[in-house]
């Protein structure tokens, strides 16, 4: 059955009578991964899909809510659910709550970064393209003005690596290092308050910058190898400089 203005075909499914909500957003949302729709396709209505589903409107009204969460779907008001891709901010939070609970450290997370980053950056040596090339010098150049305020230095900071994943060629592999840099924020954001840490991130992100446009794979990888190392001493510093203060 498929109501004018959607593209889902929803078959015919029995429902237990427990967690109607949670199995609908389940059924859903196998239907919008494996379905030809598309990112903006409309979901059948609210009504339409309580009929379907033999339920109530709430019942369908807390699936939606559900497939919200997942990032799946985007409410427009007046208008209905429409299909979208889950955002990065979708992993990051749930990565965010199992770093959490299982207690796992900024510097664990470091190491699977810089693991990531070293990869990556040899993928993109190959497959870096002048038009790529183009927005990183774009991003450094911006990121060299000392007057930056934090928030925005850091933002580039994560513009300037995020560019480098993309550069890949690898979407997988750009959403992960995307994703361990949002969470590394605030880490990452400490290296630059030291003395010199500001100098020190620009030196650095230019090396990295002019490897990749020699086409240079093991200065490229050494130049990155030593920006991570570095940044973590740095992170250090600013630490034990803050623990001190404290005392």
């Amino acid at each position: 059955m498929n109501e004018e203005g959607s593209v889902l075909d929803i078959e015919h499914i029995t429902l237990s009578r427990t967690n109607l909500s949670m199995q609908i957003a389940d059924h859903l949302e196998e239907v919008i991964l494996t379905s030809p729709s598309k990112v903006s396709d409309k979901l059948p209505s609210e009504m339409n899909l309580a009929k379907q589903y033999n339920v109530s409107r709430p019942v369908v009204r807390e699936a939606i809510k559900l497939l919200q969460e997942r990032g799946l779907v985007t409410l427009k008001t007046g208008s209905g659910a429409y299909i979208t891709r889950p955002e990065t901010s979708t992993v990051m939070n749930a990565i965010n709550r199992i770093m959490q609970v299982d207690q796992i450290s900024s510097e664990e997370l470091t190491e699977v970064r810089a693991i990531l980053e070293l990869s990556g950056i040899e993928l993109a040596v190959g497959k870096i393209t002048d038009e790529e090339l183009e927005e990183i010098d774009s991003i450094l150049t911006q990121f060299e003005n000392k007057t930056l305020p934090f928030k925005v230095r850091v933002s580039l900071d994560e513009a300037f690596h995020l560019a480098l994943a993309k550069a890949t060629g690898n979407n997988l592999l750009a959403l992960f290092i995307g994703t361990l840099t949002s969470l590394l924020r605030d880490y990452m954001g400490k290296g630059i308050l030291i003395e010199g840490g500001i100098e020190d991130a620009i030196a650095r992100h230019r090396q990295i910058y002019h490897a990749l446009r020699a086409r240079d794979k093991e200065a490229a990888i050494q130049a990155m190898r030593e920006h991570l190392k570095v940044s973590s001493y740095n992170v250090r510093v600013f630490d034990e400089q803050l623990h001190k203060k404290k005392k």
